[in-house]
């Protein structure tokens, strides 16, 4: 037992003498000797240690978000306010500005203390509103990210001026965010679960923004939770990145980060042992070599806290040049939003169209009227604080609760949208100059910038013994063929109320066009047996039961689908196991267990209307675990088929997916989708190679992925676009035995669950709706850009207005309009400091693009803005370079 007892204390005592601090003196072991050496005869020797500190915060993940704002109060940012009162030389970054305005709102006294710490440069605040999924929100809802972020400091604390960009968490980035964060005055990126290091993310207009990563945020947290010994030995390796790769500028001070950044919910130890692991290292002016005894001064760089700005301004003297970047990284999370969150991300998306919508109108109201007064700016800012609210922290424990408030926020911000422009358009639709003498009219407003011919749906009402039918007719009389659905019929046979459908015809960009209704007393529509094929000028579309079995497109006398494995439109149901967001390197696949299809269950279409502007067939199928209902509408007036779906009877079984198949018949196709302020070509534009740190798939081979509006394939000749309610899709087969032609698959819903030990399952039970239009054209031109936002965005129209007796806007007429149909506007609004108007477009093309801008008023000034409406310089003509976003503001 006492040899025993001299064994053990022989082992401590060995112990002890490897690796223990005396006063300046660090004995160590060989290599740590060795990298401590090395680290001392470094450039870096001249330099510090920055420790910029953090809490890494999702809204709501470690709890509902009551809760979470009560721990980031009194477990985070109220003793971190006590340690900047106590401590000089203390330092911290808060990643997202939404949480200091939860703060000043519980704490509004403490309002000038972060003006006084945020001047001295003593917080850096994150210049976004929250952490957002970039490629789930349109380009317009990451813009108002800087509005409520960067913009919003400056106003409210003293010019503060925020140069970072937190979004530390997703492994996800978008084309076009290096672009919209330096038009906000953003230069710097703080994110993680990328491989560690420094680089200049670029974006295609070829802007620039410096981008560190320490890998994972949770790197230096567990550094500081390991022994002193294998701490001091892994801050020793990390320096070698950080003096081999970087601080190449001689005399220059070096500089090496080191991100604190932990979750609330851990293990607060690393934390406390922070300061005190700093200044053990700080003391250190020797090393001694535990096995050779050989004892060296040492000169090592110095800790010392930092904000992620004082970092990259540092580094911009140390390093005289950085890697670069380009392209997007395919959101590796995407199914928890979209798929997992239905209905919330359908409101979230059509909230993304409308409430620019509802700004444009308000504008078009304005410019009409010659006054902003009646411009609803509190209220359309109430709107987009809750539209970009949302954060990447779906489900989490208490999710239920957090997903429901997420999807109350995108309902609330989505119903003010229809309220604005509803009364904004029938404002505007009283103030044009209608003729009753040509029938009662129909005013249809286009908000988007170019030229629209597109079909229309309006509900009518007429007293009793009007019409028993109807005739359509645009301002200069000619006649439309139009069509009626669900009509109700008085007692004698005239119609009560009915769905009026037409195809309106060139109306005009960002303006309106009018068109008349009358009684005809021409014969109704014969309604015609259910056939096996829908013929017109455009298309030859054959049904077979169970789904499309081909679409010939007869302007090129190409079949557009291979039907020899999926039939065109059909749903599948696939295993779906997964969480959405979690640790792994790529997005999770489904897999073939329980696989089913609706052409495996072979239902007849059956004829809903027939007429001179569509027909349109259903069909009704059984499928596992659900009802799959489809309609489709082919229109004969214009190249467009529609096709609605519905997901009846689901019965929330968890781990289930369902997709929607178009398998075209392009032997070697090319995929692009509509993202943020642009188009992603799949294979081309994505981040070269895999992102590192733990994901190893490389970036292009990444999918499903984030779509806007479309996604499109091309064959070089010939392209085919769809338009999408959903924001994920696929294009290459997920089933066993895949086939080598490209696939369009919007991802309509997938049953997972939360990653959080306790959070919630996704099921979401109930019935689901979905809308999708196709159509087929020549590759290249704006084709694909120009259907996939018109499918989305339908006309907003005003039936019979009561006219102002001094209406005066012409029957047809622009608001604004472009002349070049490379550049699409994204916003027309109220200025935010005066009662000029802004205007914001973006450059479809690689090429520098010219713009005539046609107004309604003539401008007395165009003032370049950055993307936060701060002025830049007067203009005389408009000039995009490739890819720009660019924002103008228009003095009247």
């Amino acid at each position: 037992m006492r040899k025993k007892l001299l064994t053990v204390l022989s082992l401590l005592l060995a112990y002890s003498a490897v690796a223990q601090i005396e006063g300046d003196v660090y004995t160590c072991d060989d290599e740590s000797y060795r990298l401590l050496k090395d680290l001392s005869d470094s450039q870096l020797n001249r330099g510090d240690i920055f420790v910029f500190t953090t809490t890494h915060q999702d809204l709501a993940w470690l709890n509902n978000l009551d809760a979470c704002i009560a721990d980031r109060d009194t477990l985070w940012l109220t003793p971190f306010l006590k340690r900047l009162a106590e401590e000089p030389d203390f330092r911290m970054d808060i990643e997202q500005t939404s949480i200091l305005r939860e703060y000043i709102h519980r704490h509004p006294e403490t309002k000038p203390l972060f003006s006084k710490y945020m001047n001295e440069g003593r917080i850096c605040v994150g210049g976004t509103y929250i952490q957002p999924y970039e490629e789930m929100y349109s380009g317009e809802s990451l813009a108002r990210q800087f509005y409520l972020g960067t913009r919003w400091l400056k106003k409210n604390f003293d010019g503060y001026n925020s140069l970072s960009y937190f979004n530390v968490d997703v492994p996800g980035r978008t084309l076009q965010m290096p672009q919209i964060m330096k038009k906000a005055g953003i230069d710097n990126l703080v994110i993680s679960r990328h491989e560690r290091g420094l680089f200049y993310w670029e974006a295609p207009d070829g802007s620039k923004v410096r981008s560190y990563t320490p890998g994972h945020y949770i790197y230096f947290y567990n550094v500081l939770a390991k022994e002193d010994t294998a701490a001091m030995k892994e801050m020793a390796k990390e320096s070698v990145l950080w003096y081999t790769k970087y601080n190449d500028v001689k005399k220059a001070r070096t500089v090496m980060p080191a991100m604190l950044n932990y979750e609330l919910s851990w293990d607060r130890k690393p934390v406390v042992n922070c300061p005190v692991f700093m200044e053990k290292w700080n003391n250190i002016r020797y090393i001694r070599n535990e096995q050779t005894g050989k004892k060296t001064k040492v000169k090592l760089p110095q800790f010392k806290y930092a904000t992620a700005d004082e970092f990259f301004h540092t580094l911009d003297h140390s390093t005289s040049a950085l890697p670069v970047v380009k392209g997007e990284r395919p959101n590796v999370w995407l199914y928890i939003h979209g798929p997992s969150h239905e209905q919330a991300l359908t409101a979230s998306r059509k909230g993304d169209r409308l409430l620019p919508s509802a700004e444009k109108m308000s504008s078009f109201q304005a410019m009409a009227s010659g006054s902003f007064d009646r411009y609803p700016s509190d209220l359309l800012n109430e709107a987009w604080e809750a539209k970009i609210y949302p954060d990447h922290g779906w489900g989490g424990n208490g999710g239920i609760m957090t997903d429901n408030t997420f999807q109350r926020k995108y309902e609330f911000a989505l119903g003010v949208a229809e309220k604005v422009i509803d009364a904004q358009a029938s404002t505007l639709a009283s103030g044009v100059k209608t003729e009753p003498a040509k029938g009662r009219a129909v005013v249809l407003f286009n908000n988007l910038s170019f030229v629209r011919t597109t079909p229309v749906s309006i509900d009518v009402r007429f007293e009793e013994g009007y019409a028993r039918q109807l005739a359509v007719k645009d301002y200069q009389g000619t006649a439309v063929p139009s069509q009626l659905t669900g009509a109700v019929y008085y007692p004698d046979g005239s119609i009560e109320k009915a769905r009026v459908h037409f195809v309106a015809e060139k109306v005009p960009s960002m303006g309106l066009k009018t068109y008349y209704l009358n009684a005809s007393d021409a014969l109704a529509d014969i309604f015609r047996p259910a056939a096996s094929v829908i013929e017109n000028k455009y298309y030859r579309v054959e049904l077979v039961n169970g789904g499309i079995k081909q679409i010939t497109d007869k302007e090129s006398g190409r079949q557009l689908l291979n039907t020899g494995k999926f039939l065109g439109g059909e749903v599948i149901t696939m295993h779906s196991y997964g969480n959405g967001a979690g640790e792994f390197d790529a997005v999770q696949q489904p897999d073939m267990e329980g696989f089913d299809k609706t052409s495996a269950h072979p239902s007849a279409w059956t004829i809903v209307e027939e007429g001179p502007v569509f027909s349109a067939y259903k069909l009704r199928t059984p499928i596992r675990n659900a009802v799959i209902e489809q309609v489709i509408r082919v229109y004969h007036q214009t190249k467009k088929i529609d096709m609605d779906v519905a997901l009846l009877n689901w019965d929330g079984v968890m781990f289930r997916e369902y997709r929607q198949m178009w398998p075209l018949a392009f032997k070697q196709s090319v995929v692009s989708y509509e993202v943020p302020y642009g188009a992603l070509t799949v294979g081309q534009d994505e981040m070269p190679g895999a992102a590192g740190e733990r994901y190893y798939v490389e970036n292009k081979k990444q999918r499903p992925r984030g779509i806007g509006n479309w996604l499109s394939a091309t064959d070089g000749e010939w392209a085919v676009t769809l338009s999408s309610s959903v924001g994920v899709a696929d294009y290459v087969d997920p089933t066993d035995n895949p086939v080598d032609y490209t696939v369009l698959q919007p991802i309509l819903l997938a049953s997972r669950k939360s990653c959080h030990p306790l959070g919630n399952d996704f099921f979401q039970p109930g019935d689901h709706f979905y809308h999708f239009s196709l159509t087929s054209h020549p590759a290249g031109g704006r084709t694909r850009e120009e259907f996939g936002l018109s499918a989305n965005e339908p006309l907003v129209a005003v039936y019979n207005p009561i006219a102002y007796s001094n209406a005066a806007i012409p029957e047809q007429y622009s608001f604004v309009s472009v002349d070049n149909p490379n550049v699409i506007i994204t916003a027309v609004k109220k200025c935010e400091d005066d009662n000029s108007l802004i205007i914001r477009l973006y450059n479809c093309t690689d090429k520098e693009e010219k713009v005539t801008l046609d107004l309604a008023a003539s401008p007395k000034q165009i003032i370049r803005t950055n993307l936060i409406e701060e002025e830049d310089v007067p203009v005389d003509g408009i000039v995009l370079g490739k890819y720009a976003i660019e924002t103008y503001k228009i003095i009247l």
